[in-house]
């Protein structure tokens, strides 16, 4: 089994549990969320403050992918994090090309609850793809 076939279906199990404990249900972007991380959706698609934004599978460089192997894991996103992707685009603010390696890049920065999260988009066409999400340390 492959380091993120395990990582998926550890998410899967965290979100299972996180599922049977909560009372109220999903907010509709978690929704989406939750059916491409159960593969009922071959991507999550968000529109958020009129942009359309897309995550992929992608690779190890980006996409959901990348997320999975560099980003969740103790200490950084946390299951509920990365249910809650969308939120980051939707209260965070734009940052000016910090820490992109593109410059057509949009990085939005999101605190909450002491963290510091960061959500690169990638312009393409009609849709922003994900390339990454990540906390950052305060």
């Amino acid at each position: 089994m492959s380091l993120y076939s395990e990582r998926l279906a550890h998410l899967k199990r965290e979100l299972s549990t996180i599922q049977k404990q909560k009372k109220k249900g999903f907010k509709k972007n978690q929704k989406i969320m939750l059916d491409y991380i159960n593969g009922k959706t071959n991507t999550a698609n968000f529109l958020v403050k009129d942009v359309n934004i897309l995550l992929r599978k992608g690779n190890v460089a980006h996409g959901f992918m990348h997320i999975l192997l560099k980003h969740y894991k103790d200490g950084d996103l946390e299951a509920m994090d990365i249910l809650n992707i969308a939120e980051v685009a939707e209260r965070g603010i734009i940052l000016a090309n910090e820490g992109v390696s593109k410059d057509d890049n949009i990085v939005y920065m999101f605190l909450k609850s002491q963290k510091d999260f960061r959500l690169i988009l990638s312009p393409n066409g009609d849709n922003n793809l994900v390339i990454s999400m990540y906390k950052k340390s305060l």
